[in-house]
């Protein structure tokens, strides 16, 4: 039987050519496999062989190279992490050392509001535990009546001075008031360590200490280097901060962290089994070590740098940590390589250095690369066995596989060609909305035939329903987007227009302007005249976003407005009122946060209440925009006995106030870096005497151009008032 009579034999149509398609195929397959396949058997030894040989060389370079910028770069994050960790710390303690001032300075200011409390003196039964006790420079201090009726009113700032103490015991040691006559007010659990052997208590002049020296020096926060402690048996870095009143300084306050705490610290992640961290001062001082030998151990002295005693690649080193720079260096330490990772601990404007020896670095990749030779040559032996039994299966494997794909070809262009001719013609008839396809049992075949059929009759009835829902859908998108829009429209009609009728008086500018991040948002500003003198008006932030924002803001907006109105430009009283009723009227989690303030415009004077709000930005007619903090209150709406505190400023001619919300201050890039009030601050004393309305334009685009194509997630409203005089 010739080809000629084979193909007669065979079936026309699509059915036919897919029998001779396979015929073909498999027939040119098995002759082209079995020609390669003896062709490269041949050689597949000699080249399996040499790739691998090249492989492991590739390998063992890049491994190396690969696990040496890995480590740089883990070792280098630790670093950073490890800085950040002792930074906090200091942070913390400069932190608690603004609260305590606050406080002491109030002392100072209203010591009526005071009571005079008896403060003992160090005693022995008190070791261990948190007391406040007072200590005197010499006798003539314990008998000064005024200093020690000061003395007794500073006493009544011992639940502060413990809570620093206490609150921060693995690192905080202390607590130091010290007035200019030397006299101090201590909170420590050290009472025993002040008295010596035959009971007499320690005499302490805290204006001999460096602490108090370097505070009153640079009248602003001073750390010490690596001190000894004068009363405990450990040495540590003091922090002493100056306290003023009336440009008179009056104290000097103080709390200290242990050099072990700090090294307790630097040692909670671990560096390899030989490495280690140090941490090192402004100076060059060599402050804590968690090495116990060698060049870069802790030293016995705490007033040398560290910088004259090590080996020039560690002068190197330590020179550019101390530049305030993070990175990381090869470097050679008692006579051994080490990577040091630094990184800025910038509250005491030092460094912390982290060391791992290299050949720990290294040890595990060489490891891995002679475990990988030993595998490749087991491998080159087992893959030279494969080889000659896979060829004899191959062969036999192929030609089953082409007696049975000819077999099998026939049946199934047979079975199979016949449905898909019949669901072409039904599918190709499908016009407009007319693709009615119904199952028929030519379809059900019990395979993917049957489930392509199913899957154009389930299709052919959505279609129509889709279609529908499509029209239907746009049709309600579009009148939601239109209701959304009319919304905004009112919304933004609410809040009153700068309009030129509205300063027919003399004396002022003032320019606001409102931007939901939203279709709607929750911020407001207003302003308007209580009578022909006074002027109100206001900036707030309501908690949420969206159309409940937007209702609560029109409600607190007319509330404080009217209680305003009522209570004839009583700020405190207004907001007092207005927060009654807003805590009766608002939806669960519902608050305001709102600055409110009424200028007398005759005289310049300006009375205000911060409700929660962000701090104004002013500035004075001779001096630039300043952040003022001022007497904050507690959110508006959000609990019903709330007191309010109410602020005054005397404004001059040409003083501004520029009011915001935090949607300006937390508008953050690409990159998740907020604008701040620093990059604020920088922006409005650009160009400081331009009008109200320029100025806030100048602010708002560096705001848009900080951000770029960031999609704005807050409501960012300002108002900018300049005080022009009558």
């Amino acid at each position: 039987m010739n080809l000629k009579k084979i193909s007669e034999i065979l079936p026309s149509g699509l059915e036919g050519k897919l029998i001779r398609l396979v015929i073909i195929l498999v027939i040119s397959v098995g002759i082209a496999f079995f020609i390669i396949s003896n062709i490269q058997v041949v050689h597949l030894n000699d080249v399996v062989i040499e790739e691998s040989e090249k492989e492991i060389d590739l390998v063992q370079d890049e491994l190396l190279v690969a696990v040496s910028d890995i480590t740089e770069n883990s070792l280098l994050q630790l670093s950073i992490w490890a800085a950040d960790k002792i930074d906090d710390e200091f942070w913390i303690l400069v932190h608690d050392m603004r609260v305590l001032r606050s406080q002491v300075e109030d002392v100072f200011i209203n010591p009526e509001d005071y009571e005079c409390r008896k403060i003992m003196e160090p005693s022995p039964e008190n070791a261990g535990k948190y007391v406040i006790q007072i200590l005197f420079p010499d006798d003539n201090a314990r008998s000064d009546e005024k200093c020690l009726d000061m003395a007794g009113r500073l006493s009544n700032l011992a639940p502060i001075m413990e809570e620093i103490v206490r609150g921060n015991e693995d690192f905080t040691l202390d607590c130091y008031i010290a007035t200019v006559d030397g006299i101090s007010i201590v909170m420590d659990p050290y009472s025993d360590a002040k008295i010596d052997e035959d009971g007499t208590i320690r005499e302490y002049d805290p204006r001999e200490r460096l602490w108090f020296k370097g505070a009153v020096a640079t009248e602003d926060v001073f750390f010490t280097p690596a001190v000894k402690s004068a009363f405990y048996d450990f040495d540590e870095i003091a922090v002493g901060m100056p306290v003023y009143v009336d440009d008179k300084l009056v104290a000097v306050i103080e709390t200290s962290a242990s050099l072990g705490d700090i090294e307790q610290k630097m040692t909670e992640r671990k560096v390899g089994s030989d490495g280690f961290s140090i941490f090192v001062g402004k100076d060059g001082q060599l402050i804590c070590s968690t090495r116990d030998k060698g060049e870069l151990k802790t030293p016995d002295r705490f007033d040398s740098d560290i910088r004259k005693s090590v080996n020039r690649s560690l002068v190197k080193l330590i020179n550019r940590a101390l530049l305030g720079e993070s990175g990381i260096e090869k470097v050679l330490v008692d006579d051994e390589y080490y990577y040091a990772a630094f990184a800025p601990v910038d509250t005491v404007e030092g460094t912390q250095i982290v060391f791992i020896n290299e050949g720990e670095i290294l040890s595990p990749a060489k490891e891995l690369m002679s475990d990988m030779d030993d595998a490749n040559n087991a491998m080159l032996i087992e893959l030279r066995d494969h080889f000659s039994r896979s060829l004899v299966i191959v062969i036999s494997i192929l030609l089953v596989i082409m007696v049975l794909a000819i077999i099998s070809a026939g049946r199934i262009a047979r079975k199979r060609v016949r449905p898909i001719k019949k669901m072409t013609g039904v599918v190709r008839g499908f016009v407009g909305d007319e693709m009615a396809f119904d199952m028929e049992d030519v379809y059900r075949t019990g395979d993917e035939v049957e489930e392509l059929a199913r899957a154009f009759s389930t299709m052919s009835v959505k279609m129509k329903q889709y279609v529908k829902e499509i029209v239907d859908n746009a049709a309600e998108k579009e009148r939601l987007q239109t209701e959304m829009e009319a919304a905004r429209n009112i919304q933004m009609k609410m809040l009153p227009a700068i309009k030129p009728d509205f300063f027919e008086k003399p004396g002022y500018e003032l320019f606001a302007r409102a931007l939901p991040a939203k279709t709607v948002g929750g911020d407001l500003y207003d302003f308007f005249y209580i009578d022909e003198n006074n002027l109100a008006f206001m900036v707030g932030d309501v908690s949420g976003k969206g159309i409940t924002a937007a209702l609560f803001m029109v409600l607190c907006k007319n509330m404080i407005k009217s209680q305003m109105l009522m209570h004839g430009g009583d700020v405190v009283s207004a907001i007092t009122e207005a927060n009654l009723r807003l805590v009766e009227e608002a939806a669960d989690g519902m608050f305001v946060t709102v600055w409110l303030g009424i200028v007398t415009l005759s005289t310049g004077k300006l009375r205000f209440v911060d409700g929660g709000h962000m701090y104004a930005a002013i500035k004075r007619t001779d001096g630039d925009f300043v952040i003022e903090e001022d007497q904050h209150s507690i959110f508006v709406g959000a609990l019903s006995g709330a007191k309010f505190k109410g602020n005054e400023l005397e404004l001059r001619k040409g003083d501004t106030i520029y009011l915001y919300t935090d949607g300006v201050t937390e508008a953050h890039d690409e990159n998740e870096e907020m604008f701040g009030e620093e990059r604020l601050l920088k922006v409005l004393n650009e160009n400081p005497d331009l009008s109200a309305e320029e100025l806030d334009e100048h602010v708002r685009s560096k705001v848009a151009e900080f951000v770029g194509d960031t999609e704005q997630y807050d409501d960012i409203t300002t108002l900018c008032f300049r005080y022009l005089g009558l």
